[in-house]
């Protein structure tokens, strides 16, 4: 059965990566920090690998998405799975809203109309299939015992324990504009929501025994920033300059109390140092 809750291990290292879009360079760049790595570390995505740019964005490419790109949708999906099959429990991917638009969540349409029509049509019918399966399969939230909670978008949900988590169902919100579905318990916010107060960060993260969320989602020219004690945005990859893309690495051993434990240089590295 699938889980909505990944329990990471207690000891090793920790890489974290923030909203790929179809970015295979940036994807890559991740998969070989990671293979540089101890093996007992793990390599967690938070969301939206795919729904790259169009052909049009590419052609006119604008300064506020940074360093241009070709989306590769269909290549990063492709070697997410092979890295998963050759690293079993040390791979993962958190179901971010363009993953969602491919199983039941409202379609994006950052670059195309419908992003999820676009890249299924691309694929075909037999990787789609396989696609949506993967996507279903994600989990919504990490957690590990040194403190650190990741999930996609700000911690905003009204959570009172991990197995509110377990209850949502991915299904049936395709109909449904994004301020309606960000009014969803659990995994509206959870996928959507681009901010969240000090005492909402506060009271989710107690509901999973955690100090300190880390997401991505919304977009930090800097690469990343902390908002209170609890909170990290990080800009990993999409609409940033290779010079400015942070990834996180934590040891998982080690306690984190607040955000102010993660330092520059250390924890928050530059993807391109």
């Amino acid at each position: 059965m699938t889980s909505r809750l990944l329990r990471l291990p207690a000891s090793g290292r920790l890489l974290v990566a923030t909203d790929i879009q179809g970015n295979l360079r940036d994807f890559q760049r991740m998969l070989t920090l990671f293979e540089a790595s101890p093996e007992d570390t793990v390599l967690v995505f938070t969301g939206d690998m795919v729904h790259g740019p169009d052909e049009e964005t590419e052609r006119n490419w604008p300064h506020y998405l940074g360093t241009p790109y070709r989306d590769e949708s269909p290549e990063v999906v492709r070697a997410f799975l092979e890295a998963r099959e050759r690293f079993p429990g040390r791979v993962h991917c958190l179901l971010g809203n363009h993953e969602h638009a491919h199983v039941g969540g409202p379609r994006t349409a950052k670059f195309h109309e419908d992003e999820a029509q676009v890249l299924e049509e691309r694929m075909g019918l037999g990787p789609s299939a396989a696609m949506r399966t993967l996507f279903a399969q994600f989990p919504l939230v990490a957690v590990a015992p040194n403190g650190v909670a990741l999930l996609h978008a700000a911690p905003s949900a009204r959570l009172t324990g991990p197995e509110e988590l377990e209850k949502v169902e991915l299904e049936g919100y395709a109909h449904m504009g994004i301020f309606e579905f960000l009014h969803v318990p659990v995994i509206g916010p959870t996928l959507w929501s681009r901010m969240a107060e000090p005492e909402q960060a506060r009271a989710f993260l107690a509901a999973l025994g955690a100090r300190v969320a880390i997401y991505g989602h919304d977009v930090v020219r800097e690469g990343y920033e902390r908002l209170g004690d609890e909170q990290l945005c990080v800009s990993t990859s999409f609409a940033l300059f290779d010079k400015d893309k942070v990834y996180v690495e934590l040891g998982l051993a080690r306690s984190y109390p607040d955000v102010h434990s993660l330092r520059d240089g250390i924890e928050l590295k530059k993807l391109y140092g």
